[in-house]
């Protein structure tokens, strides 16, 4: 009898252990999250929050981590210059600097100190077919900050099977499932949408872009027409002719939109431009050809008209 309740007061000592172990594991385990817009999981920093006005998480203004997803269409490519001689070049402090892997792919990764009193944590990482960035920003007072980002940005994990929603920060969204013209990737604050979404497209292939941007002031039709004939000039294209113009609205927005017909380093390319706005938000939707010129702006303004503002 005494040993039965030896025994049993041995177990019940040890699963109260058990249970306190798993109770403060619960309570220390870190939460992993999807970043919407992306396909990638990190354990947030404490005090961060997903990013209201861009893709990725931020505590304030000056406290971020920043995502691209997808960042350029080759790992290979957009890492070439990625390089510890390469930041000090720039005026950096390069305080760490190496080589790893992000689940199967390849990646660099660097921590450095600016001349303005912040530091910038950077990773790259992808294959031949896509590379992903993501852009730490805090102060180079704040060591709690700098090593939450710091310890967010190499817990992630990549997921190419999931869906990412590109116009999840955004303030408007396009209906691109009709048209040949899929989301390809982004440009900085641009979206790029190529034929089937590939990220690798042919020199002479058509693409369509969106450009969000402010206005503080209404712009007429002329002003609009004006500024983007002196941008393509200054691009290169000559010969401009501005046809079949048009102020009608779009889905009920303020709109303009025309097709500027000329040529680009000799190539006869045309040019489909709508620019549309709601409250001060504006979009510059453009799309370029420079073959199959009906086909390819039929298929502009299809997608161009399913613009939708939140």
């Amino acid at each position: 009898m005494k040993y039965t309740i030896l025994l049993l007061l041995a177990f019940l000592t040890g699963l109260l252990h058990a249970q306190a172990l798993d109770s403060l594991a619960a309570k220390k385990a870190p939460t992993r999250a999807f970043i919407p817009g992306t396909h990638i999981s990190m354990v947030l920093p404490q005090g961060f929050k997903y990013a209201k006005d861009f893709t990725g998480v931020e505590k304030d203004d000056k406290t971020f981590i920043r995502i691209y997803d997808p960042y350029e269409s080759d790992y290979n490519t957009s890492s070439a210059a990625f390089s510890r001689p390469m930041f000090e070049n720039k005026g950096l402090d390069v305080f760490t600097f190496k080589t790893l892997n992000v689940g199967r792919y390849p990646a660099k990764y660097a921590g450095m100190k600016s001349s303005t009193g912040y530091k910038n944590y950077e990773l790259v990482f992808g294959d031949t077919n896509f590379s992903t960035m993501l852009y730490g920003h805090c102060s180079v007072n704040d060591e709690t900050a700098g090593k939450s980002i710091e310890d967010a940005i190499l817990s992630i994990k990549y997921d190419n099977k999931i869906k990412a929603d590109p116009y999840v920060h955004g303030y408007f969204t396009l209906a691109d499932s009709i048209s040949v013209f899929r989301f390809s990737k982004f440009n900085g604050d641009v979206l790029d949408y190529t034929l089937g979404g590939r990220m690798k497209i042919a020199n002479d292939q058509a693409v369509f872009t969106v450009t969000p941007f402010t206005i503080d002031k209404p712009m007429t039709d002329k002003d609009i027409k004006k500024s983007l004939e002196e941008i393509y000039k200054q691009d290169g294209m000559t010969s401009l002719k501005v046809k079949n113009e048009s102020s009608d609205k779009v889905n009920g927005y303020d709109a303009y939109q025309s097709e500027v017909y000329g040529k680009m380093n000799g190539k006869p390319t045309l040019i489909y431009q709508l620019t549309v706005a709601k409250d001060g938000k504006a979009l510059l939707i453009m799309g370029v050809a420079k073959t199959d010129f009906d086909k390819n702006l039929e298929e502009f303004k299809k997608l161009a008209n399913t613009v939708n503002f939140k």
